[in-house]
């Protein structure tokens, strides 16, 4: 039987698959500019560092790369304010 932190832990990744297939959608059936492009995926981090605060690094590695590779796919390619501190 889990206990209440593998539960909620449980709760907190489902919550984080919906949200990501959220943003996929947005971005797929939305038109953006770059600067909106940037607003929202700065905005998208910082929702899911509420809840993963811990996690930075895992969230580039596979949902911020995921988001800006839609993107540029649309030809919108965007680099965050934080990719280039990392880069420096």
């Amino acid at each position: 039987m889990k206990d209440f932190n593998e539960i909620e832990e449980d709760l907190k990744i489902d919550w984080l698959r919906e949200f990501a297939d959220n943003v996929v959608e947005q971005i797929n059936n939305n038109d953006y500019d770059e600067l909106a492009a940037v607003l929202l995926l700065e905005n998208v981090k910082n929702k899911v560092l509420q809840i993963f605060p811990e996690k930075e690094r895992q969230y580039e590695l596979i949902y911020g790369r995921r988001f800006k590779r839609l993107f540029s796919k649309k030809g919108i390619f965007v680099e965050l304010f934080e990719d280039k501190i990392i880069r420096n």
